[in-house]
């Protein structure tokens, strides 16, 4: 069931995040549900949404809400919406066109609108793919030998998942060769959530992270930390 606020005053501004916070899925503003709309077909009503109207002046009909969107913070995809009701206005701060915040669903016809949607959509999955990764480890620098205990940038202890670098000693202490590494498992990891969730993996070697010559057709890795 949705859990709808209602704002009967002029003139208000209001906190999106804030209403989503306290539980509000749904706005009522003087008396209407506010749904959203379709983009004017107008040029110079760009970010102009509602019941599209060819005779009105806008594109749409001006007795039911106008929406209007203002890109704010491009980079988290955010803006202010403005609501005109006849000669009242309602601001929403912090709305997402791209998640459609209160179910005010907004749609784009204009193609410089489109193509500014399709970029935020593009740099939110890449922002998105960015952070699933933050999980997983990169080895990075210096000389390791068997006997160092490897630990990611918060305590968590790498578990090699082989010991293919036996064989290869110097001073009678085996060397960890590459594919010992990739993707050992790294259990302990105190990362909490908010900051990207615990390391699991040690999943990237950097190429300048390897000895120059090879042994056992592998390479030695040349670093104790694991971040």
């Amino acid at each position: 069931m949705p859990n709808i606020f209602i704002e009967r005053k002029d003139k208000v501004f209001l906190d999106v995040l804030d209403l989503q916070n306290q539980g509000y899925t749904d706005i009522h503003f003087k008396g209407f549900h506010l749904t959203g709309g379709t983009e004017s077909s107008n040029p110079l009503s760009t970010y102009f949404f509602g019941e599209l109207d060819s005779n009105s002046n806008t594109g749409l009909d001006e007795s039911l809400p106008i929406y209007h969107f203002s890109p704010k913070d491009e980079e988290n995809n955010l803006g202010t919406l403005t609501i005109f009701l006849n000669a009242s206005t309602l601001t929403l701060l912090n709305y997402s066109l791209l998640d459609s915040s209160l179910n005010i669903k907004l749609e784009l016809t204009n193609k410089e609108s489109k193509e500014k949607q399709d970029k935020a959509i593009i740099q939110r999955e890449q922002k998105q793919h960015k952070e699933q990764l933050q999980p997983l480890s990169i080895a990075m620098l210096h000389p390791i030998l068997e006997d160092n205990e490897m630990k990611c940038s918060h305590g968590g202890v790498v578990q090699l998942k082989s010991n293919l670098g036996k064989s290869i000693q110097d001073k009678n202490i085996p060397f960890i060769l590459e594919t010992d590494l990739l993707y050992s498992s790294i259990v302990g990891c105190p990362n909490p959530p908010i900051s990207g969730g615990p390391c699991t993996q040690v999943a990237l070697i950097l190429p300048s992270s390897r000895g120059l010559k090879k042994h056992n057709e592998d390479y030695p890795i040349m670093q104790d930390l694991v971040s």
